[in-house]
């Protein structure tokens, strides 16, 4: 594969170039996230209220109402948020023109309402600098369709490998998109319960409240601009910050307590996906060494590959 092919699997993606458009998609992914997060019932590490990427775009996945489920559909294609229920009914929200996130949340509020399903979420904004509540904020308004195009053409990618790594952990694991922080994660839990830090925040004692590794893509923001793969373990490791991480180009952050790994680095490298795979397995070795994990009793091993046709056995 040329230099030039991959570099459009694995395209460029500038904070600085797409700010507006990240900001204002964040808030919009923070109504939809809400939503989630009130009907679903809890799930450890809050893995309930993260949504999770279709081919199109991010979902809330069916949530439950009364009994019948309702589900939340981000389509980069068509720029629409999409509400659907297990009744039939539908609502369609459009991004296009850009619309200011108090007019999406107004008009998704009333997309849910006509719809039978009636929800309260809290309108503060989480994890981002300005907190101005969903429904009042008019100066979020742009939406850029090939920003949010570009964007989603990343996380899939990322979202690909991920997927492969974590096939190979007998354990718990999910990969999960985090409407709060903006990024994509994938997570492996040792099975062990841990205790959150001292002064640790309504989010971070529910967050921390379990042994894992945590590995993940960060598309920019304003603390940190450069696009970014990172990992870091919980509890952290005496040490863990000597410890040697790969590929080269990785390396850690102080400031973050974090292994990081740029992403323009992955993107311009011959072969992005073994770039991801090695720091991945770079950082859950160091879960082995340094964190004590029984890395032997996560292997996972998938059925043998048949190369003749299954016959179908009855299930009696």
């Amino acid at each position: 594969m040329s230099a030039s092919s991959i570099h459009d699997e694995w395209p460029e993606l500038s904070y600085p170039e797409w700010e507006a458009t990240q900001k204002t998609l964040q808030l919009y992914t923070q109504i939809a996230g809400k939503t989630r997060l009130c009907l679903n019932n809890p799930k450890p590490q809050w893995v309930g209220a993260s949504l999770l990427l279709t081919a199109r775009g991010l979902t809330t996945t069916p949530m439950p109402h009364g009994a019948e489920s309702v589900e939340v559909v981000f389509d980069f294609y068509d720029d629409s948020i999409s509400i659907n229920t297990s009744g039939g009914g539908s609502g369609k929200i459009a991004l296009v023109p850009a619309k200011c996130v108090a007019d999406v949340y107004e008009q998704y509020m009333s997309a849910l309402s006509d719809l039978g399903v009636h929800v309260k979420i809290w309108t503060r904004p989480q994890e981002v600098d300005d907190d101005t509540p969903l429904d009042q904020d008019r100066h979020h308004c742009t939406y850029d369709p090939e920003h949010a195009r570009r964007f989603f053409r990343v996380l899939t990618a990322v979202a690909n490998v991920f997927e492969e790594w974590h096939s190979r952990f007998f354990g718990r694991t999910s990969v999960q998109f985090w409407w709060g922080s903006f990024d994509l994660s994938v997570l492996a839990f040792s099975g062990k319960q841990s205790t959150p830090p001292p002064g640790a925040n309504y989010i971070m004692r529910y967050d921390l409240d379990a042994e894992h590794l945590a590995c993940g893509f960060w598309p920019g923001g304003d603390a940190s601009p450069e696009p970014m793969f990172y990992a870091y373990m919980y509890p952290q490791p005496p040490g863990c910050e000597n410890a040697e991480i790969k590929p080269a180009a990785a390396g850690w952050v102080k400031d973050l307590g974090e292994w990081v790994l740029p992403y323009e680095e992955v993107r311009r490298s011959a072969n992005p996906r073994l770039q991801i795979l090695e720091f991945l397995a770079s950082a859950y070795d160091i879960a082995g060494s340094m964190g004590g994990w029984d890395l032997e009793s996560f292997s996972y091993s998938p059925p043998p590959v048949r190369t003749r046709s299954i016959e179908a056995v009855s299930p009696r």
